[in-house]
């Protein structure tokens, strides 16, 4: 084709009227070589004619989500003069969708390849590039959430999340920000949930909660299916949780319900158990997995459900079986004392001894600390570097020796029983292993707690908000993590105060001990 003629077309493209989304996509896409069809996948087709402002998916996995937010964020630019921006866990993670899954369904396509960046390219406008493609009126951005700059380069009309739990929490507030000149604001949350108040699960709770009902053909009960109470382990069919007869949920009566109305945000919960593609051998196989990694699995990726393991943190029980008779505020007399401070806009601050926690609370200014520090007379003081770089190494100017700066790099090949590194002030940690340590030194009732530990309900809700998981990439590896479900700025201090008790431990012999 030559230019002028490939020019001629985009030129009448750009001026036709616009589509209906699902038109659009009825019209222009395939998925892995096969057109979108809503015969068996009934439970799709509200989902994809629903363009509220605001959508949560939390679902499991292979259920249809990814190829509806794909669609429509393509489907806008080409249709108005917006932008629409596409965010993945990471930058890694980019390349292999739109290679794989945006790239092949537009190949595949005569009018799409006529609208994208290839034609632009060809016709000596915009090039293609992984990270971006031109649509016939706008742009749709593909960007890694892992980190900021990332995120906050791009201004948008639309807004698509995909996969929220696998991203940098830290960085999810910048996300709305993106949308801040837009008329159109839209905003698309899709994820498999990992644990129950964190992340997809979190934001589904607050939407109207979207559940898909179906009506059996042989008794007229109306249900949502579920695995428990629709799956037959011994027959290995899905069944109506009434009459037990097999069913087939796109050959039923179907219709979505809200369960919480009253919200303004639009959220579904969409499950495989909906699926053409269900394998309830498979599914059965899943669920009789005993160990906790595998249990999430399928809670998470199988039934689209939040699901928190069994010995993960640290709970109200844990905290009970480590109280004693001490009440603080207690000052201790005869052994040495060691301080944790989590810092950010307010100081969060434990003080202990090698087995008591003497001191929990908060201030508002560094110059405070040094009071703390007469008043206890603080051996060793750990705080996070970050972000109050300047006002940590001030202190550390003024109690050289006893106080110390700590980084969660990581640490490269740690010693048996090594969970913390000294260069000079710097100590370099891994983040997983030494909560791994401060955790179950409460779990074990290695240190005490004082009497009245009920009264220090922030300190207490802190230590259990801070969630072990077993987390795999795509080259299967795993890797355990800790998740954030709450506020841990005192989980966090509390390990700060057991790594000072280390150094001291790693840097005075016993004699010193005496004070």
């Amino acid at each position: 084709m030559k230019r002028k003629e490939l020019e001629n077309i985009l030129a009448n493209l750009e001026e036709r009227t616009t589509k209906d989304y699902l038109d659009w996509v009825y019209d222009n896409w395939t998925a892995r070589g096969e057109p979108l069809e809503f015969v068996k996948h009934k439970y799709l087709e509200q989902i994809y004619k629903d363009q509220s402002r605001e959508i949560v998916y939390c679902k499991s996995a292979q259920c249809g989500a990814t190829e509806r937010m794909i669609t429509e964020a393509l489907w806008l630019p080409d249709q108005f003069k917006e932008n629409a921006l596409y965010l993945f866990p990471n930058t890694g993670d980019v390349s292999d969708l739109v290679q794989e899954r945006i790239d092949e369904p537009i190949n595949a396509s005569s009018y799409l390849s006529y609208v994208s960046g290839r034609a632009k390219r060809i016709a000596g406008k915009q090039a293609d590039k992984v990270g971006l493609k031109r649509m016939s009126k706008g742009f749709i951005y593909f960007r890694g959430s892992n980190k900021a700059t990332q995120i906050i380069s791009v201004s948008a009309d639309a807004l698509f999340i995909d996969e929220l739990d696998r991203m940098n929490q830290d960085n999810v507030p910048f996300f709305n920000k993106r949308l801040k000149h837009s008329r159109r604001k839209w905003l698309r949350w899709a994820s498999t949930p990992t644990i129950p108040g964190v992340g997809i699960d979190e934001k589904f709770q607050e939407s109207d909660q979207h559940y898909c009902h179906v009506k059996c053909n042989a008794c007229n009960t109306w249900q949502v299916l579920d695995f428990e109470n629709n799956i037959d382990q011994e027959k290995l069919q899905l069944v109506c949780r009434e009459c037990r007869k097999e069913i087939v949920p796109w050959e039923m009566e179907m219709k979505w319900i809200p369960a919480n109305p009253d919200s303004e945000i639009r959220g579904y919960h969409i499950t495989q158990l909906y699926s053409p593609m269900l394998d309830v051998k498979e599914l059965v196989k899943e669920s009789l997995k005993t160990d906790e990694f595998n249990k999430m699995q399928f809670y998470n990726q199988s039934l689209g459900l939040a699901y928190e393991p069994k010995g993960a943190k640290i709970t109200d029980a844990d905290i009970q079986a480590c109280i004693r008779e001490h009440i603080i505020p207690f000052k201790e007399q005869k052994e040495p004392v060691f301080m944790g401070v989590d810092v950010g806009r307010i100081l969060h601050i434990v003080i202990r001894t090698k087995k008591k926690v003497i001191w929990i609370g908060e201030v508002k200014e560094f110059e405070e600390l040094d009071l703390k520090m007469k008043e206890y007379n603080i051996r060793k003081v750990v705080f996070d570097a970050l972000p109050e770089t300047r006002k940590v190494q001030e202190f550390i100017n003024r109690f050289k020796g006893r106080a110390y700066r700590i980084y969660y790099t990581g640490l490269k090949e740690p010693k048996k029983d090594e969970f913390f590194r000294r260069d000079g002030d710097k100590v370099n940690t891994d983040r997983t292993l030494s909560l791994d340590y401060s955790g179950n030194e409460i779990k074990e009732q290695e240190v005490e707690l004082p009497k009245n530990i009920n009264d220090y309900t922030d300190y207490k809700s802190q230590l259990g908000n801070l969630i072990r998981v077993i987390a795999e990439d795509k080259h299967g590896n795993k890797s355990a993590t800790y998740v954030k479900s709450g506020p841990d700025h005192y989980r966090h201090a509390q390990n700060y105060a057991f790594i000072a008790k280390g150094i001291f431990e790693e840097t005075t012999t016993p004699e010193a001990f005496v004070l």
